[in-house]
């Protein structure tokens, strides 16, 4: 009998805190040395813990010393993906260690197998191991694999082994103390060939050492020179990458990131340049104090950020710099009800500089300056007795720079707001003083920080009454920067299920008189909905345009009407219509709009019946009849099949055009096929193609494998690349056609998952070039691979070697190929 998760919970409530027992056939309870020992059973015993999964027909849990014991036929997948199966295995919970015997680990695309594991500190160490990434292609004897007196797995895709023997068709090759490989990274190591510019050889030599593991560049360029380098990784607590190029005769790249993050402190650091881009060294550092703030830690930053120009020749970029910036910012600070927080930037400066400002047109379009930028912001709120609310609330933020204005002053900015409100609540009525002052002004001698000139400085009393359904406010007060009263505004609301109005008057108590009357009505008696606005603008002595809008909701769908009507004489201005309905996979859609005071119609109207739509588009004017109508039928991944017919009719047919698209994303074949067909019109009577654009793959057959005799193997065929047609009437061919790599691809299969295939790609304008294709010949043994790359435009020829699991699936892929330990 098989016991269910939950009736194993309830009898190990222990082990539910660390594993869910998945399935077992028999528990027993004992006690051995007066601990508490568990005991799974199981055909096989099914465990998960934390994202991991362990299997074994027997499981021993010491519960004191959180220890477990599993025995028989044993699979363990941790949380990086390896698969461990062994005979016996001990894993320790408090630390995650494990020990194994008899144990066989799939990696990735490497396995390996060994006697005795171990696993520390996250990585796992194999004595007396071997190793082989041909152990999937199916190969009699594995094309090549290593012994080792210890093999280390670290976290992520790196092996290092020591006192290691080379194996080719599992016979010894050569001795090395020492062996890394990436196994995420399918990178050339080796490649050789010519170029226009003469011979080339480019190598990568790993390492290791107490610092970290990578790989070391070698190029050598006939007639060039010598390019090194170095790509390392770090494998401390910190994240680390540095790698470095130079080529002959004086370009450079490297790139150098280092991230450290703890509670207590971060740092992040990023030096980089390329000279393939630009002759600049970027760089950016950033310290922050703790590395994790809490809510009532003090926060402290430091950062630095620039570039260095090595190229005097050409003009800098015009990017902010900071050399430095420093910062600290308080926690928000409480006392009974009132708060506070403030910080204090201090920083160096190179940047834009504000076209606006007299002095800092001075400096030129780029300058520097030193700024301190000093910022705090206070909040109170009260409730000094029922129904009675005080706000009050200070922002300040000042910038202080080391520039001049012309009077010899240092120029500052200040964003300065301050408000308070005091509200008192009486039953259904309400009063409320608010004052409110706001000012930003001063001049910044940088673009990035400049702050427009504002001033506002108010004090408001409103009065209100709220008892369902009504709603009254009246609002007044005066501008105190100006000197005068701001207009009185009164609205009434009266507010009910299934209906509403709305009514706004704005007066101006300055001698304006009224300014503003706005009236809203709403009947909302379901499924019916019934809306109208109009607002009169006193000042003007004009109507807006009164709104209208009408709804119906319907069971799957809705339908709206809306019209815009002038009254001041301009009579209807626009009128639209929506309609939505939906049930199951079937949907509609319909939109028309009238504008009546340009004289045209549009409609638009769209069925959806599952994996086939169908749109049409018609607008209409007092000179023709647009039209584009539309259809689509196909499901992803499979062919989808896009058909557009277009035009206007203008005493007969214009611009007439068909264009059609059919697209397909399967495996074996992948692409999208557009093309547009002139159709007869006035003008032109003609029917011919305009363009056409073919981009992806497809497998015309497959490749067959020779018999047992070695026989009537039939190579398979595909092509890929992009294809543009146009038509050039023109040039006297007519027509004129570019290829991006482009061409068919040859490839035969033999034993063993041996493949050979062969490429003629064409990246070139036709006609009126001649044909320069890019021979690629690719010898794929599954866990290795060789290329070998005849360039006809470029007069180039290269050869490259490849290690790993699936490796020609990369060097198949133009983009994925890398030189060296480039990033």
């Amino acid at each position: 009998m098989r016991w269910s998760l939950l009736l194993l919970f309830l009898l190990l409530p222990a082990m539910a805190e660390t594993l869910k027992v998945l399935e077992a056939e028999r528990l027993e309870l004992r006690e051995e040395g007066g601990e508490e020992v568990y005991v799974l059973v199981g055909s096989p015993v099914r465990l998960e813990r934390d994202g991991e999964a362990l299997e074994a027909e027997r499981v021993v849990y010491f519960r004191g010393k959180r220890l477990l014991l599993l025995s028989g036929k044993v699979r363990y997948k941790d949380k990086e993906g390896r698969l461990i199966e062994a005979e016996e295995l001990q894993v320790d919970l408090s630390d995650e260690s494990f020990d194994a015997l008899e144990v066989r680990i799939e990696a990735k695309d490497l396995l390996l197998t060994g006697p005795l594991c171990q696993r520390a500190a996250g990585a796992i160490l194999l004595e007396g191991g071997y190793a082989t990434p041909c152990a999937s292609c199916g190969q009699a004897v594995p094309d090549y694999a290593f012994r080792a007196r210890e093999i280390v797995l670290y976290p992520g895709d790196r092996v290092v082994a020591r006192g290691v023997v080379l194996l080719v068709q599992e016979k010894p090759l050569l001795e090395l103390p020492v062996l890394l490989l990436f196994l995420s990274e399918r990178r050339p190591r080796l490649e050789v060939g010519q170029d226009d510019k003469g011979v080339y050889v480019k190598a990568a030599l790993p390492y290791v050492s107490e610092l970290g593991l990578g790989y070391t560049l070698l190029h050598y360029y006939g007639g060039r020179g010598y390019g090194f380098g170095l790509d390392h990784f770090g494998v401390g607590e910190a994240r680390e990458r540095y790698f470095f190029l130079h080529t002959p005769p004086d370009t450079f790249q490297y790139r150098g990131e280092y991230a450290l993050k703890r509670a207590e402190f971060s740092v992040s650091a990023l030096l980089e340049r390329d000279d393939t881009r630009e002759k600049l060294s970027r760089f950016r550092l950033e310290g922050l104090i703790p590395g994790t703030p809490g809510s009532q830690d003090w926060r402290y930053a430091l950062r630095l950020e620039g570039f260095l120009d090595h190229d005097p020749a050409t003009p800098p970029p015009r990017t902010l710099q900071r050399l430095p910036e420093l910062e600290a910012q308080s926690p928000v600070l409480r006392e009974g009800p009132f708060t506070f927080q403030g910080s204090l930037v201090l920083g160096r400066y190179l940047a834009e500089t504000n076209p606006l400002n007299r002095s800092a047109r001075a400096l030129g379009p780029y300058g520097e300056a030193w700024r301190a930028l000093l910022s705090h912001a206070e909040a109170l709120t009260l409730t000094p007795w029922p129904g009675a609310t005080f706000r009050a609330e200070n922002r300040f933020r000042g910038f202080y720079y080391t520039t001049r204005n012309p009077d010899g002053e240092y120029e500052r900015q200040v964003d300065w707001t301050t408000s308070a409100s005091f509200r008192q609540a009486l039953g259904g009525f309400s009063v409320e003083l608010a004052y409110g002052r706001s000012v930003q002004e001063g001049e910044s001698p940088f673009r990035f920080d400049a702050l427009p000139g504002r001033r506002s400085h108010q004090a408001t009393l409103a009065l209100g009454y709220t008892e369902r359904p009504l709603a009254l406010t009246l609002k007044g007060g005066r501008d105190l920067e100006k000197g005068a009263y701001l207009p009185l505004e009164l609205e009434a609301r009266l507010q009910e299920t299934g209906y509403a109005l709305r009514a706004y008057h704005k007066r101006g108590l300055e001698g304006e008189g009224p300014l503003e009357t706005q009236a809203e009505a709403a009947l909302t008696p379901y499924p019916f909905s019934l809306r109208a606005s109009l607002r009169y603008d006193h000042a003007k002595g004009l109507f807006d345009p009164l709104l209208l809008q009408g709804g119906y909701a319907l069971p799957g769908g809705s339908l709206n009407l809306s019209h815009r009507h002038g009254l001041n004489g301009e009579g209807p201005l626009e009128t639209a219509l929506a309609f939505a309905f939906r049930e199951g996979q079937e949907a509609y859609t319909l939109q028309g709009r009238r504008d009546w005071a340009r004289n045209t119609t549009s409609l638009l109207g769209q069925a959806i019946w599952g994996p086939t739509s169908l749109s049409l588009q018609l607008s209409l004017d007092a000179q023709a009849l647009g039209y584009q109508t539309g259809l689509r039928f196909g499901l992803a991944p499979g062919p989808l099949f896009d058909l557009a017919l277009s035009g206007r009719y203008q005493e007969g047919f214009r611009a007439s055009n068909l264009r059609l698209a059919l697209s397909q994303a399967l495996p074996e074949v992948g692409f999208r096929l557009t093309a547009n067909l002139h159709l007869p019109e006035v003008e032109d009577p003609g029917v011919y193609l305009k363009d056409a654009t073919f981009t992806g793959g497809a497998e015309l057959w497959r490749p067959t494998p020779p018999d047992e005799e070695g026989g009537n193997a039939i190579p398979g065929l595909a092509f890929s690349g992009s294809l543009t047609y146009t038509r050039r009437p023109d040039r006297p061919e007519g027509y004129s056609l570019a290829l991006r790599a482009f061409g068919p691809t040859l490839t035969f299969l033999g034993r063993e998952n041996t493949k050979l295939h062969l490429s003629a790609l064409l990246t070139q304008n036709l006609p009126g070039e001649a044909l320069k294709p890019r021979f690629i010949l690719v010898l794929d043994r599954c866990c290795w691979a060789m290329r070998v790359t005849v360039d006809a435009a470029k007069g180039s020829f290269g050869l490259a070697f490849l290690y790993g699991g699936q490796a020609a699936g990369l060097l198949l892929s133009e983009e994925g190929v890398k030189l060296g330990g480039g990033p």
